[in-house]
């Protein structure tokens, strides 16, 4: 048996947007809590990723190439790190490259349908979560182990992926979840990024209890928001970095292809994703930092300092309605000029580089964290240096409401694009949708969603049975 798996009126109309996401987000989380477990097990604690000696790679590991597996070890997951989900996981630590191009090393949380036969090949999707943080101890691989604790919940926000990972795993298909911020917790820098996450599937590709058909297995990345960034770089790194591998699409959501425009939150609930921006760059580069230390109040650097060390949900609580322009001691535009800052900024925009892998890219119009017009135009690069883009543009949704609605659509686009023989996806086009759960294939893939949540709730294992 298989389980089915502006103005007062504008700001009173955005809040009222604001609440209905947040309750979409919470039957979300709710359908998360279903997906996988019976009854809550105690699981000894397991020490964070900086005291944990598997995140360090062995001496002379530079020699290696990238995607090479280190060090690898099973791992139990669990929704709320209590609740366990039910099915067959490993962290592999791998060699992969930095945003200087020198090597480095990372770590991929691989997942199997808990009853997958081994000896059957199968497809492999990359999964960027969004955990914005720019520190290791918020990484996925950690909040999303059974018996991760407080420290995990730290992690919170990142529990909501797991309805995703159901999802996937629903088709029997093999999951990589990079830690795509590497050791150092580099969110918003460029490139690196999209290496750490290609590396993270030459790795799962390699690794043998997954059953894959190396570089000849079907692939395709996800990701939303900051993981859509993460894919974002994935897609434009890959023609050159890892041109072996056989990659049949890439799907993003609201991805932030341009970290600038992220200041037009700046003293809205969302302000802390500057913060979380800039904390994150100051730790990739010392210039930077330097730079903007000399022009951060002490208040300032102390915040950044402070951001550094916290993951999303508290950095989110914290810093709602905080305004950097009181933080530093030049006006915000004269900052941005300083040419240490503006080169690096400079930098983390996506568009330069042309995917040569299909693109399903999603996008709500009143998004209030990713402005649309940054994703329009990312579209319009990528189709005028010959990508081929689907690109989908929600009316209905924003940035918190858009993860839920959007993903059964991109499920169906994923599956499309992971079937045998399917055929190749040419040109680009733009459809403006009302939502796209209105689709009516959509809607019936969100039941089945819901459906796979149930069953996991009554203790089926998640995916088909294949032994």
């Amino acid at each position: 048996m298989s389980v089915i798996t502006g103005d007062r009126t504008d700001r009173i109309h955005r809040s009222g947007r604001t609440v209905a996401a947040l309750v979409t987000m919470a039957f979300a989380m709710a359908a998360v809590l279903l997906a996988g477990a019976v009854t809550p097990t105690q699981a000894a604690a397991i020490p964070l990723p900086h005291e944990d000696s598997f995140y360090q790679p062995p001496e002379g590991f530079e020699a290696q190439e990238p995607g090479a597996i280190l060090r690898s070890r099973e791992v139990r997951l669990a929704a709320l790190t209590v609740l366990p989900v039910n099915v067959r996981a490993w962290q592999l630590l791998y060699r992969t490259t930095d945003l200087n191009e020198q090597p480095t090393a990372a770590v991929t949380t691989v997942v199997l349908p808990a009853l997958a036969d081994p000896n059957r090949s199968r497809p492999l999707v990359s999964l960027q979560f969004y955990y914005d943080s720019a520190n290791l101890d918020c990484s996925p691989s950690f909040v999303l182990q059974q018996g991760a604790g407080l420290a995990g919940l730290e992690g919170i926000h990142s529990q909501s992926e797991l309805l995703g990972l159901a999802a996937l795993i629903s088709q029997g298909w093999a999951v990589s979840i990079p830690d795509y911020e590497g050791v150092n917790g580099h969110l918003t820098v460029p490139k690196e990024p999209g290496y750490m996450t290609l590396d993270g599937v030459r790795a799962a590709e390699r690794f043998e209890p997954l059953g894959l058909d190396g570089a000849n297995t079907p692939v395709a990345f996800w990701g939303y928001s900051g993981g859509g960034m993460g894919s974002g770089w994935a897609a434009e790194m890959q023609p050159t970095y890892a041109p072996e591998l056989n990659v049949k699409g890439i799907a993003l959501g609201a991805p932030t292809s341009d970290v600038v425009s992220l200041l037009h939150v700046n003293g809205s609930m969302f302000s802390s994703l500057i913060g979380i921006g800039i904390s994150s760059l100051r730790k990739a580069y010392p210039k930077f930092r330097e730079a903007s230390d000399r022009y951060l109040k002490p208040e300032g650097r102390a915040l950044m300092d402070q951001t550094e060390r916290q993951c999303l949900p508290r950095n989110a609580l914290t810093q709602m309605f905080v305004d950097y322009g009181r933080l530093l001691t030049i006006p915000i535009p004269e900052f941005l000029a300083v040419p240490e800052i503006k080169e690096v900024f400079d930098s983390t925009v996506l568009g330069r580089n042309i995917p040569t892998a299909p693109i399903f890219l999603y996008q709500g119009v009143f998004d209030e964290a990713v402005p649309v017009w940054t994703n329009d135009r990312l579209s319009q690069q990528w189709c005028a240096g010959g990508a081929s883009v689907i690109y989908k543009r929600d009316h209905l949704s924003e940035h918190l409401s858009l993860p839920s609605l959007g993903m059964a659509d991109t499920l169906n686009w994923l599956k499309a694009r992971l079937a045998p023989n399917a055929p190749d996806q040419f040109g680009c086009r733009t459809e403006n949708v009302v939502s796209m759960l209105a689709d009516f294939n959509a809607l019936l893939t969100q039941i089945e969603i819901n459906l796979n949540a149930t069953f996991g709730a009554l203790g089926f294992p998640i995916g088909p049975r294949e032994r």
